[in-house]
């Protein structure tokens, strides 16, 4: 012992502690050239910066395509402009924040292939029929005889990757690898075909020779076409199904995101074949109506986009839509007031004086600066009342956590539990009874007798068991139902038990917005 300034201080003793485990070589190895690739991958992919982000050199080569895009499409009809932005401007908003994220780029590449869709009025159909029109013309319907099925390649890719950029594992990924590599034979087909289809009116197809078709012209080329591009379409339907067998199993927060472009991308599936099926059958009277279906679901897909990222905070990007939705919408209306306070002043000056003023301009912008602060309050008032982003770091994941909570609460719990008895089993009622004895919850008819009594094997529970009904239908309940019934019960008393009480006190009293800021506070 020793003593210091009068207090006793037991001597200083060095503690052998064992030697840390080492790791195999091989293990090591591959540690070492993981992260040496990691690094490496910075410096062979300049366009992307060390916090992930798109550096400013790719975001001037994708302004200069977008700006492209957009003059290309001006010389078609108004819905490819429309379907063009609305897809590149969700896919180029995605890009600059995760341009590692595949989901983005596919976006965008839908937004160009419908470019190729529409055909332009002023082709000269005489002339491509007899190999003499312009290049400018061979070129559009040269890639208008492919950009439908590029198109739809690319629906079946988004299908496949959102909302993690990534193929799905298991049993559907090599049908849906399968579909892929058939809807890009398909592409390659079209290019190098002897006959390139255009057509004037939306549904009825007129073929051209093709400059550089390599294949061999035979009668029966339209029919085959139509056949292996009904393939594609084939593949679009099993990305679907493969997105609804993922929503299944998917945590509650990605469950949220992927209902909205399941729905959007469905209806876009519903709509081609509907188009599909009244051009074979009445293309010659309806022409381009048989699209309309189909004109209506293509921009549901980046607006169910937009509701994942901005509703569900997918990809945490919710801020910067938020402040793009207030900025952009500012700046359009000062500049419209600009505009119009402009013209409307020299117009004044004009009348009185009889020749235009800079002292209009002048008054004019200092008139728009004024009001640049009370316009950007209202603007984000509005749009935060829709559009609301979470300021706090770990948004999506706190989210699902406090979903997490809301599930697990005794009362929503039992609810949840009552209502599941009943669907499951097929019972008029059922109600959940406590340790106590007190009904915590009921469902279906209040006033039925319990025909049986499932009892919740849990220690440490706050439920005691689930009472049933009989069955609707007059049959004896099924061993198998009543004791996955129990198990279920069981899981349900177990993980709600493990939730503190006053989690559950302010989940049960507090609105959603008072109760995320009272939860992590109760957890600690």
């Amino acid at each position: 012992m020793q003593f210091s300034h009068g207090r006793v201080v037991a001597p200083r003793t060095r503690v052998q502690l064992p030697p840390l485990p080492q790791a195999e070589p091989r293990t090591r190895q591959r540690w070492q050239s993981r992260h040496r690739s990691y690094d490496a991958s910075y410096d062979s992919a300049p366009m992307v910066r060390r916090d992930g982000t798109l550096a400013v050199p790719a975001q001037v080569l994708l302004a200069a395509a977008v700006l492209a895009g957009l003059f290309i499409t001006g010389t078609s009809d108004p819905f490819s402009t429309f379907f063009f932005l609305s897809y590149v401007l969700v896919g180029g908003l995605l890009a600059t924040r995760r341009p590692n994220n595949l989901v983005s780029w596919l976006l965008i590449g839908i937004a160009f292939s419908f470019i190729g869709t529409t055909t332009r009025p002023d082709l000269d159909i005489a002339r491509l029929k007899t190999g003499s029109a312009s290049l400018t013309d061979e070129l559009w319907v040269w890639v208008g005889s492919w950009s439908g099925t590029a198109t739809f390649v690319l629906f079946t890719a988004l299908a496949a990757t959102f909302p993690s950029g990534r193929l799905p594992a298991g049993r559907w990924r090599r049908p849906i690898v399968f579909g892929l590599a058939v809807g890009l034979g398909v592409m390659i087909l079209s290019m190098f075909a002897s006959r390139l289809n255009v057509s004037g009116n939306g549904a009825n197809d007129i073929f051209v020779p093709n400059p550089i078709g390599l294949i061999p012209d035979f009668a029966a080329l339209p029919q085959a076409m139509i056949a292996v591009f009904l393939l594609v379409i084939v593949a679009f339907a099993v990305a679907i199904a493969s997105m609804l067998a993922r929503y299944r199993g998917a945590p509650e927060t990605t469950r949220l995101q992927l209902r909205w472009l399941i729905a959007a991308i469905s209806f876009v599936l519903f709509g081609v074949c509907v188009g599909l099926v009244l051009g074979t059958l009445f293309g010659d009277q309806l022409d381009g109506s048989v699209w309309i279906v189909a004109i209506i679901a293509y921009p549901t897909v980046p607006i169910a986009v937009g509701v994942a990222i901005l509703r569900y905070r997918l990809y945490e990007i919710d801020r910067i839509v938020n402040r793009a939705l207030v900025y952009g919408a500012v700046t359009a209306i000062l500049a419209g007031l600009f505009a119009g306070v402009t013209v409307l002043t020299q117009r004044i000056f004009v009348a009185l004086t009889g020749q235009r003023s800079d002292a209009g301009i002048v008054l004019t912008t200092l008139a728009v600066a004024t009001l640049y602060a009370p316009v950007r309050k209202r603007v984000e008032s509005i749009v935060d009342r829709y559009f609301k982003y979470d300021q706090r770091l770990f948004g999506a994941y706190r989210e699902e956590l406090l979903r997490t909570l809301e599930v697990l609460a005794p009362g929503r719990a039992a609810q949840r539990l009552a209502r599941e008895a009943i669907a499951e089993t097929r019972a008029v009622g059922a109600s959940v009874v406590g340790v106590d004895g007190v009904v915590l919850a009921s469902a279906g008819e209040s006033r039925t007798e319990a025909s049986i009594t499932v009892p919740v094997r849990a220690e440490g529970a706050h439920l005691a068991a689930v009472l049933l009904g009989p069955r609707s239908d007059g049959r004896p309940h099924s061993a198998q139902a009543l004791a996955a019934l129990g198990e279920v019960a069981g899981m349900a008393a177990v993980a709600s038990a493990a939730i503190p009480a006053s989690v559950h006190a302010d989940r049960a009293t507090e609105n959603d917005h008072e109760a995320e800021t009272r939860i992590p506070n109760a957890l600690a």
